[in-house]
């Protein structure tokens, strides 16, 4: 069974042959022309300067002595959302060039959209301004939100054209580690009914899969996002109630769960049973039914190569035998790689 397969599998709740990685077992392509210069200190596409910084593996963050308003009734003047016409893609079909035809063939295209409209927001306006904005102004920011959404709805139809990606991973991250960043009222009223709009119009384009990226404590607000259409969830930071997501949404959505990257993959030293055991223990949560499963556990989340590499060495090793004792309807037993 090739990735491709598998995937659709997944997408399906059909029992899987392996669990899958989303990043080694998909071809990854990135949006970085428009919304974000990935591993350079540079602009985007709406003008606003990006920060490489080599402690994280130079992943850029947004340079906060950049920002282009600080009250929202200012955005008509002040942002201006890109011109997809100017836009060079020059970088975009360079990674897309790498893949072969026959890597396009065995894996699923998928294209990470970076910075989602709520995100775009705060980069715009410094994250402090953009949230008590949003409490003051809730009308006005909304309509701002909407013309992100439509630029949304416009550059992301042209990469689906462009690329014909099976998979568009939508970036919008909507919590802390203790709860939302707003009250869920603001999320239903303000952003669901875009994300909705975002979606069909994706699906209309042809797009086959919309999972939706959003790091945070969010559960409190999973099952008002159910109308947006997403077809999965991806992230599912271990602050939030993992057990009880799987139970209530498993079998309708694809859950891709990025691993402890703070307690475990991303602690330097850290023993190498703990993250093998953490791999087991995120199986035995999400993998439960054999289905509807991925993992994306990745370096650009905890900033440690080596415990990636591991992690993924301990993926390949239990993915197919987990799914197996599943299938056997039995418990899942299994021998440390490395000695205690």
């Amino acid at each position: 069974m090739t990735p491709r397969e598998n995937f659709e599998r997944m997408f399906n709740h059909q029992p899987m042959e392996t669990i899958p990685n989303i990043w080694r077992d998909a071809c990854v392509i990135r949006d970085s022309c428009v919304e974000r210069p990935m591993n350079y200190t540079g602009t985007d596409a709406w003008g606003c300067n990006w920060i490489s910084c080599e402690d994280s593996m130079n992943i850029t963050h947004p340079d906060i002595h950049d920002l282009k308003l600080a009250e929202v009734c200012e955005w008509r003047e002040k942002v201006h959302i890109p011109d997809m016409d100017q836009v060079d893609f020059t970088e975009c079909d360079e990674l897309y060039k790498k893949y072969t035809e026959e890597d396009k063939r065995d894996k699923m295209v998928m294209l990470i959209s970076l910075n989602g409209i709520f995100e775009r927001s705060h980069i715009l306006m410094g994250f402090e301004n953009a949230m008590c904005e949003f409490l003051m102004e809730p009308e006005e920011f909304g309509q701002m939100l909407e013309a992100f959404a439509e630029h949304k709805i416009q550059s992301l139809g042209m990469f689906a054209e462009r690329y014909h990606p099976d998979i568009i991973l939508y970036h919008d991250d909507l919590g802390t580690q203790t709860s939302t960043f707003l009250p869920e009222t603001y999320y239903v009223e303000y952003l669901f009914p875009l994300y909705k709009k975002i979606v069909d119009s994706l699906k209309e384009k042809g797009v086959k899969y919309i999972v939706h990226h959003c790091c945070g404590k969010i559960e409190s607000i999973l099952d008002d996002w159910k109308v947006c259409g997403f077809d999965g969830l991806d992230s599912l930071m271990p602050c939030n109630d993992l057990k009880k997501i799987k139970e209530t949404m498993g079998q309708d959505y694809v859950l891709w769960p990025g691993g402890d990257n703070q307690d475990i993959l991303g602690v330097e030293g850290i023993e190498k049973n703990k993250i093998e055991e953490m791999v087991v223990r995120y199986y035995e949560i999400f993998g439960s039914d054999g289905t509807g499963f991925a993992m994306d556990t990745t370096s650009a989340y905890s900033l440690n190569k080596e415990n990636d590499d591991y992690c993924t060495k301990m993926e390949r090793k239990h993915g197919r035998a987990f799914l197996e004792a599943v299938k056997q309807g039995k418990p899942y037993s299994f021998v440390y790689e490395t000695a205690v």
